[in-house]
């Protein structure tokens, strides 16, 4: 796999070197510009800045397993809430063929939990070399934005996981070493690109990826044809722990879209905990893919629908063994105090289980509707994720309100429902409640 990825990135990297004319059919001996176009000064800068503030009110579920993990000896109030400030500024600077690109995100925030708190970071900050409009060279902390799906991209592998409740949030990027060589020609492939990645991984820089010292490579080769966008990614590591992916999108209609993707992590290892607390390791080649369409009535009203495949995820029978395990360690605490299981079914969900969309098959849908009974800058919508493997899931009305340019106010309301030993069933809390007011300028 590794040779055969190295010889068809070679192919497209020479392939975007042959000069365009050959693949033109109908070039005219003169071409005659006979007008002048007016010079525009562009700014050689850019500076944006964001300023949020919203409450969040939790209310818990004291019954579900989640629950009693985390608060063992329950806690004051079956409601939480939670102030919380965050201030986004991004910018840029070009000076010749180098750009400067910075975006950091302060966040500082209050509950009941865990008093006063803060979180700042880097989310991107990245030096670009642009030497042409074709190609271009990134070093630094960046954020690559791949995959066609709105609620999960299982082909973006160099990417964070998307906040299924937060959509729209800003994600962090990781260090890495990337490009982009783009040509574009008159031939039914309308444009062809390639972006090479190299991600380095120490104990300093991209710990996430692991401890030990290595060099992941990879990369992403686009096409544009026959009206339809199409992507081929790879990851190759030191390791021999390989991914693959494909994604595509293609308007059928001006209001109509499809989408999907597909990606296999070759010798993925899936952790599994039994009832009793043991973990076991569990070694094969994990196959995720996505499809969904995209629809815009002509009343203005959006359809998002998407299914995931998580090859990754766990299974029901998996799940509730989790949970099981969960019970008893709360029971033997109960009864004499005893942490052995419960701890390590805490140590379990930090590290594996108490995550999103965490087992095996997904449906999401989104309706949003701009502007209804002529109500202007006004947008309400709801999204619903299901869970098909054990039926669980939740729900979220949410409108958006923006009276004047650049402030926006946002409310929403997220309902999990679900039976005993079901992901969204055991969740601590049985609804979330946030208000959001927004500017930004």
């Amino acid at each position: 796999m590794k040779i055969h990825l190295h010889i068809l990135f070679l192919l497209i990297f020479i392939y975007i070197l042959i000069p365009g004319y050959i693949f033109a059919e109908d070039i005219p001996d003169t071409i005659d510009f006979d007008f002048e176009i007016p010079a525009v000064e562009k700014k050689p800068y850019s500076f944006n800045a964001e300023f949020e503030i919203s409450e969040m009110i939790k209310g818990f579920n004291e019954d579900s397993l989640l629950f009693k993990q985390k608060y063992p000896n329950s806690r004051d109030g079956d409601i939480f809430f939670q102030t919380e400030l965050d201030t986004k500024v991004e910018g840029s600077y070009q000076f010749g063929i180098v750009k400067l690109y910075a975006r950091l995100n302060g966040d500082i925030y209050y509950n009941d939990d865990d008093d006063w708190k803060n979180d700042l970071r880097t989310e991107e900050a990245h030096i670009s070399l642009l030497p042409s409009p074709s190609v271009t060279l990134d070093v630094g902390k960046k954020v690559l934005k791949w995959g066609k799906g709105y609620a999960w991209n299982p082909a973006a592998f160099f990417s964070r996981s998307k906040d299924i409740e937060n959509l729209d949030a800003t994600t962090e990027g990781y260090y890495v070493v990337s490009g982009d060589l783009i040509k574009s020609t008159d031939s039914p492939l309308e444009t062809i690109a390639l972006t090479p990645v190299i991600l380095p991984v120490s104990r300093n820089i991209n710990d996430e990826w692991g401890a030990e010292r290595e060099i992941i490579w990879g990369g992403k080769i686009y096409f544009f044809a026959f009206d339809t966008d199409m992507d081929i990614m790879s990851l190759v590591r030191e390791k021999d722990a390989e991914s693959f992916g494909i994604d595509f999108s293609k308007n059928i209609s001006v209001n109509f879209e499809i989408h999907g993707e597909a990606s296999i992590n070759f010798d993925y290892v899936k952790y599994i905990a039994d009832e009793q607390g043991d973990l076991t390791e569990k070694k094969y080649n994990a196959k995720n893919y996505l499809l969904g369409i995209r629809y815009l009535t002509s009343r203005n009203t959006t359809f998002i629908f998407e299914y995931f495949r998580n090859g990754r995820g766990y299974t029901k029978d998996e799940m509730k063994n989790y949970f099981t395990l969960i019970e008893d360690g709360y029971q033997e605490y109960i009864n004499n105090q005893s942490t052995a299981k419960l701890s390590k079914s805490r140590q379990y969900g930090i590290r594996f289980y108490n995550k999103q969309t965490v087992m095996k098959d997904y449906l999401y849908l989104n309706v949003s509707q701009k502007e209804p009974f002529d109500i202007l800058y006004f947008t309400p919508s709801v999204s619903c994720l299901y869970n098909i493997n054990d039926k669980s899931g939740s729900i979220t009305p949410r409108i958006t309100y923006t009276p004047i340019t650049n402030l926006e106010f946002e409310f929403k309301t997220t309902f999990f429902l679900g039976k005993n030993y079901t992901e969204y069933g055991e969740k601590s809390s049985d609804y979330r409640v946030y208000t959001t007011v927004k500017y930004y300028f």
